[in-house]
């Protein structure tokens, strides 16, 4: 997998050699891969990646759609993992579906036991 680029989501590098070693190692559950100390997402140019010890607070958001199909209404749920760093930046990956989600999640906590999952406004303020 040579001709991949890599960019940190948070801006904060790490040795190309073990993020694509990583990255080669991943996991891929919907559109989002997971490897043993980074987790990557298809940027426009290039794959994002975001190390596990970074992250200190995670949560899921959930957002419903309408869009109008002729005369019918119907709704679309976009679900989205919102990631909190140490450096206080916000990144919003979507993943798809719920079971996705779900996943995700278990596998941050996997990697990183420290990390605060679920959204409360008390969190919001303590770690923004």
């Amino acid at each position: 997998m040579k001709g991949y680029e890599f960019a940190a989501a948070t801006g904060r590098n790490h040795d190309e050699n073990m993020v694509r070693r990583d990255f080669n190692v991943a996991k891929a559950v919907g559109g989002i891969r997971y490897g043993r100390y980074y987790m990557f997402q298809q940027g426009i140019t290039k794959w994002l990646y975001i190390d596990y010890n970074d992250i200190v607070w995670v949560y899921r958001r959930l957002e419903d759609v309408q869009s109008r199909l002729g005369r019918q209404t119907t709704g679309q749920e976009i679900h989205t993992l919102m990631i909190v760093t140490k450096d206080k930046k916000r990144v919003g990956i979507y993943v798809g579906s719920e079971e996705n989600v779900t996943a995700g999640l278990n596998i941050i906590r996997q990697h990183n036991a420290f990390v605060d999952i679920g959204f409360a406004k008390e969190k919001e303020e303590k770690y923004l």
